[in-house]
Formats: C-alpha cells, sequence, structure tokens
C-alpha cells in the first residue's frame, strides 16, 4: 500500500516538472500491479505431537476495491535421519561411525482451507484463530542400546542405515588395529577376550604356511587348558635370562630399520646394539632407549595372520557392550513442517507469509 502511493507521487510531481508536449517514459513502462492481500501470522507453538492440530492467529488486509474470499496453510515436509554404532569389542581405542541426512520428502502442499466467514474484523485488520492438522506417520521415530540381535533387528538395521555402513564400520576397525602397533594393546585384547572358533584359527593358519613351518601358529590353537592371555602374554620377561637376540636401528631413506641380530653379533662401531626378549613368535619385544624400557609390537610379516582372523568376527559383536548388555545402535527419524499461511482474495490474488516458519514433529 504505501510502496503504491510512494510511486503515484513520484509519477505527480515528474508530471509537474515536464511540459505537457514532453514524452513520459514512465507512462509507458509502469503499469501498476495488482494489489495483493496482506498477510501474518502467530503459531501457539512451533513443537507439537505428531497428529496434533497447531493453533494459530492469522491476520490479513486487503484495499477497499478486493475482497478476502479464504485464507489456507501450505506445507512442506522435511525429514532427518540420524545412524550410529560404537565400537566396544576393544580395550582403548574408541571409534563411533555416524551418518546424518536431512530430505524433503514431500513439497509444499495445501493442509487446510478456512473460509473468509471465519474470520473477524478487529478494527485494522481481519483476524482467524483456527488450527491446521498435522500426520500421526510423521512420529519421531528411535531405536536404539537393543538387547538381542536377531533376525527382526538385523532385518530392522538394514531398513534404517545405509547399504555400506557395515563395511566401511568394519574396514575402519579392523585397518586402524592392523595398520601397524599402533593399538597393540587393543589387537591383543581382541584376541584374548573374543571366543574364536578351532575352525576359524585352523582356516587363518592354513593360509600362511610359510610362518608355521615349526608349528609357530599352532600356539594360537589351544588346549583344554590353555588361557589366551598366556599365549599373548601382557607383561613379558625382561630379565638377562630371557634376551634371545639384539638388534640395531639402520636409517633407510630417513627411516628407521630395525635389524635383529644373533646375541653374540659383533657390532661395527658406532652401532648401538639393544636387547630382544624371548615370547610368542608374533611378538616384537625389545629394550628401547626412548621410553627406557620394554616395548611390544607385532611383527610386520605376522600381522595379516591377525587381520584375517579379526575379520572373522561379526558386525554385531563389535558393537556389543558386555557390561551393559546392549548392542550400540542408535538410530532416530524425525519430521519437520515448513509452513506458510496465504490469503486468497475473490479476484485469485494471493497474499502470503515470507518470514520461514517450521513446526518440529515429536
Amino acid at each position: 500500500m504505501k510502496l503504491q502511493y510512494k510511486i503515484g507521487s513520484i509519477a505527480a510531481a515528474l508530471a509537474l516538472m515536464t511540459s505537457c508536449s514532453m514524452h513520459d517514459p514512465y507512462g509507458d513502462i509502469m503499469e501498476a500491479g495488482p494489489s495483493l492481500p496482506t498477510v501474518s501470522w502467530e503459531l501457539e507453538s512451533t513443537v507439537v505431537n505428531a497428529g496434533d492440530s497447531v493453533a494459530f492467529k492469522g491476520k490479513y488486509y486487503t484495499d477497499a476495491d478486493h475482497t478476502p474470499d479464504h485464507s489456507e496453510v501450505f506445507a512442506l515436509v522435511s525429514q532427518s535421519e540420524s545412524a550410529a554404532v560404537t565400537l566396544k569389542l576393544t580395550s582403548s581405542y574408541a571409534y563411533t561411525q555416524t551418518v546424518t541426512s536431512s530430505d524433503t520428502i514431500r513439497m509444499s502442499q495445501l493442509v487446510a482451507s478456512y473460509p473468509h466467514s471465519m474470520a473477524t474484523w478487529n478494527g485494522h485488520e481481519f483476524e482467524v484463530n483456527v488450527k491446521f492438522p498435522t500426520s500421526q506417520t510423521l512420529k519421531t521415530l528411535s531405536w536404539s542400546n537393543i538387547s538381542e540381535w536377531d533376525q527382526t533387528a538385523e532385518e530392522r538395521f538394514n531398513s534404517y542405515y545405509p547399504e555400506t555402513f557395515k563395511s566401511d564400520f568394519l574396514n575402519t576397525v579392523i585397518t586402524t588395529l592392523t595398520q601397524d602397533s599402533t593399538y597393540y594393546n587393543d589387537l591383543r585384547h581382541v584376541y584374548v577376550n573374543y571366543e574364536f572358533t578351532l575352525d576359524q584359527i585352523n582356516s587363518v593358519i592354513s593360509k600362511y604356511p610359510s610362518l608355521n613351518a615349526n608349528g609357530e601358529l599352532s600356539q594360537l590353537l589351544l588346549t583344554d587348558t590353555g588361557e589366551k592371555s598366556d599365549i599373548w602374554p601382557a607383561d613379558i620377561d625382561d630379565s638377562e635370562e630371557n634376551i634371545v637376540g639384539k638388534y640395531y636401528i639402520e636409517q633407510v631413506d630417513g627411516v628407521g630399520v630395525y635389524r635383529e641380530v644373533p646375541v653374540d653379533y659383533v657390532a661395527p662401531e658406532g652401532v648401538q646394539l639393544y636387547d630382544v626378549y624371548g615370547t610368542s613368535p608374533w611378538l616384537f619385544c625389545r629394550y628401547d632407549d626412548n621410553v627406557g624400557g620394554t616395548v611390544t609390537t607385532v611383527r610386520a610379516n605376522y600381522m595379516p595372520v591377525f587381520k584375517d582372523l579379526i575379520s572373522l568376527i561379526p558386525f554385531e559383536d563389535w558393537i556389543y557392550d558386555s557390561a551393559e548388555g546392549v548392542y550400540t545402535v542408535v538410530f532416530s527419524r524425525s519430521y519437520s513442517l515448513g509452513v506458510t499461511f496465504r490469503v486468497v482474495d475473490t479476484d485469485g490474488n494471493v497474499g502470503y507469509t515470507t518470514d520461514p516458519m517450521t513446526v518440529t514433529l515429536n
């Protein structure tokens, strides 16, 4: 309304400033558009339960030449999802894999209409105090920390989580544990605490005959009285009696490489030798000046054995929290409405709210 009055004033001023015979370019190119209803509204709440109605007060007016016909509410539907699992089989290595998404699943559509007869005049503008509905099918969905991983759980997981979620998770965890000995204690923890079957261990050993020429890998097969913690001890004897070799560090292309030599090896001048201690064949336990004590790592040629072994662990066993007795899945799906209030006059002119308004559904 005010903009039209200003335009009219400008045109009048230009007419006074020019002669009657002068060509008026504004008169050729400017044509006032239709007057649209002026619209605003107030929502009683922007958070409601799915299926409940949302109360609001709508306000509108038009000029004297137009008559409101009805008002209406349009809404688009947005969906947000979050899916996560947390690694629990390790001791200190913490990892949570999460994916999120947000999409418009239904474009803006009419959800309610109100005849102008429902409005009252407050002396300045028309008011309508009404409600618009929401759908109960848009209720928030949550699925988390389940106590049993059965066929139903598997099906729900597959329907909620991305297709590659499991493989991405397993690849990250297994690669992290076996790319080097950064997570040595975690790799040991998994071997010691997970109940591999004899068939699983044998299937892996059979792939590495060169590493088992003297039965080295056969130690992984427990006897009835054996303990995994004995096969892969947490503490290794670093007494002088348990020194089985020596090593020195050679710089190759700027990288320190460990060279193992016999106990009686005579080092060249300037080469420092350090002790190597006896333990399981796949472990390299040595004295390290940097820590002032022993350091134990998995020998590089044996690491593929353990990578293959832990690759046999099912996805769900990696995420089982034995302390709480739950599988650490956390999935949620929620919806929101992007709503607009519109007023249509009897000539079909439409005025609508321009400020974005969102209703969150629980």
